[in-house]
């Protein structure tokens, strides 16, 4: 059975390689797109046994780092989905900027999964999303991010 096991894991990792796009990132096709897609990718060649330090996983830090906003947080449009290209926006709906905080976790657990050494910039993230949680501990409702299947 562990031959089987790590055989698979063999396979997924392929197909994570092979479905990374030339400038680090991944498409993905649940939700906007690009940030959750990064995530999902760094974790899924985690898992597949790459180390953090791996061209893949580096290149994927440097296109997160690439599209991180002024404000700490990243933020992607929905329509990243339809035109299968990064799209941001000055501001997104129920935001005071181009960021969310689903998109900014989202490039957080990429960059934590692939141990970002970009100290600062994850610094920055963290602080956009304490400054954007409620006291209440909640979180507001901002733009749209999954589900768009297609």
């Amino acid at each position: 059975r562990r031959a089987e096991i790590q055989a698979a894991l063999r396979k997924g990792g392929d197909f994570i390689r092979a479905m990374q796009r030339s400038d680090g990132s991944w498409y993905g096709c649940w939700g906007s797109c690009f940030t959750y897609a990064c995530w999902f990718g760094v974790e899924g060649l985690i898992a597949a046994g790459e180390l953090p330090d791996c061209e893949a996983i580096q290149s994927c830090m440097t296109f997160l780092l690439a599209h991180q906003n002024e404000d700490g947080g990243w933020g992607e449009d929905f329509s990243s989905c339809f035109d299968r290209a990064y799209a941001s926006r000055p501001q997104l709906y129920g935001s005071e900027s181009g960021s969310t905080v689903v998109h900014t976790a989202w490039a957080l657990l990429a960059l934590m999964a692939g141990d970002c050494s970009d100290a600062a910039a994850v610094k920055r993230a963290v602080d956009f999303l304490v400054q954007r949680q409620r006291l209440s501990g909640d979180w507001p409702q901002e733009n749209v991010v999954g589900v768009f299947n297609r």
